[in-house]
């Protein structure tokens, strides 16, 4: 494996999702006022999307109602709705606990610049949903967030994402069980890879950036098919494991009927620090990358 084809790999992807408009309205005219149920703070000074009201399948959140910018989508607000695809303004900060789980038919979502937060389940069991091209500046990104995605491909994950759950409760399951999942970019300047793909089916390699220095239990436990891992720089600081022993790239039996350390290549570069005394060695096929 030459590390030419694996950075002109990841510009591909790169370049794919640059190309796709990450913005919010663009060029659709947004959403009346009167589909949703919203809140206004005493101070009128934010906006909460409380419901979605209307029959459009296709939703452009506005950037503001009655003149007020629109903060937060709240807990529920689009769940088990029929929407296709939703677009949310750089106006919104926060996307609330379940606030688009069971939208079985959401194909598109177009995530505003400046969300900080997307809270626990709130896009679970969006069956349709093929891509999550996350926003930069996303701080917390809760527990099951985009579990049971069954066609999510691909996920951008930035480098912004320094305190989600997944960093603290190793178990969030993130992106769990969405078997269609073949490509998760993350971002250069990412540190720590949470416990959030298990049971990832069609997850066949992984790229992990220079930057990483921590990678938890269950990263990729599970993922039956995963059989590369790359690794663009130093050996991690850290591998979580589980109290029986289980590292994050192993298949995690909650039965603990015996860990099984599968014959996954962990490809590296030999000018790196910290690959002679990793604690993979021994558990996997460390393969260096010819330069």
């Amino acid at each position: 494996m030459k590390r030419a084809l694996t950075v002109t790999l990841i510009l591909m992807m790169l370049v794919t999702f640059a190309a796709c408009d990450t913005g919010t309205s663009g060029s659709r005219k947004a959403s009346p006022a009167s589909d949703f149920d919203y809140w206004i703070s005493e101070n009128r000074d934010r906006v909460v999307i409380l419901r979605y009201i209307g029959t459009a399948a296709d939703v452009v959140i506005p950037e503001t109602i009655e003149n007020i910018p629109v903060e937060r989508i709240y807990s529920y607000a689009f769940s088990y709705t029929n929407i296709k695809s939703i677009d949310i303004p750089d106006s919104v900060v926060s996307i609330m606990t379940c606030a688009f789980d069971h939208c079985t038919e959401l194909e598109t979502v177009k995530f505003g610049a400046n969300i900080e937060q997307i809270g626990s389940n709130a896009f679970e069991k969006c069956t349709a949903l093929k891509e999550a091209y996350l926003p930069g500046g996303l701080k917390l990104l809760g527990n099951c967030a985009f579990s049971g995605c069954a066609s999510l491909e691909t996920v951008f994950m930035p480098a912004s994402l320094t305190t989600q759950d997944q960093s603290t409760n190793i178990w969030s399951d993130t992106f769990a069980y969405n078997t269609s999942l073949k490509n998760i970019i993350f971002e250069e300047g990412t540190e720590t890879i949470g416990g959030g793909f298990v049971s990832c089916t069609s997850l066949q390699k992984v790229t992990v950036p220079a930057s990483v220095k921590k990678v938890l239990v269950p990263a990729f436990s599970k993922c039956e098919n995963l059989t590369e891992i790359v690794f663009e720089g130093d050996a991690p600081e850290f591998f979580g494991m589980h109290t029986h022993g289980d590292f994050a790239f192993g298949i995690y039996d909650s039965g603990y009927k015996g860990n099984e350390y599968r014959n996954i290549k962990v490809y590296y570069h030999p000018d790196k620090a910290g690959w002679d005394t990793t604690v993979l060695k021994g558990k996997y096929n460390l393969i260096p990358i010819e330069e």
